[in-house]
């Protein structure tokens, strides 16, 4: 969950079925414009753009996790050690592209 004077989307975590990743969910269906994603993602402190194509974005963040972004709004975070590091991470890319590319 998050802090509820942050202006992020509503978005809820939870273990994929195959226990390889978190997958965060949308209250309400977004669609990103992956361009814009990746522009946010050039220029950050705190990830490094792994992949880039038309349709998914993959990053490595500074903690080590590994962040996939699809163009319907879909992420998984992988390499972490529970959800609460999901979570960090989580909060620490979706503070970055709402202030330089809003939802």
């Amino acid at each position: 969950m998050q802090d509820k004077n942050e202006r992020l989307p509503q978005y809820l975590i939870r273990l994929c079925s195959d226990k390889a990743a978190f997958e965060v969910k949308f209250s309400q269906r977004l669609r990103l414009n992956m361009e814009t994603v990746k522009k946010v993602f050039e220029t950050s402190e705190h990830c490094e753009i792994m992949l880039y194509t038309p349709h998914i974005i993959i990053l490595k963040h500074k903690t080590g996790a590994e962040v996939t972004f699809s163009r319907e709004g879909r992420i998984l975070i992988k390499k972490v050690l529970d959800k609460e590091e999901a979570e960090k991470v989580t909060k620490s890319i979706l503070r970055e592209v709402v202030k330089k590319a809003p939802f």
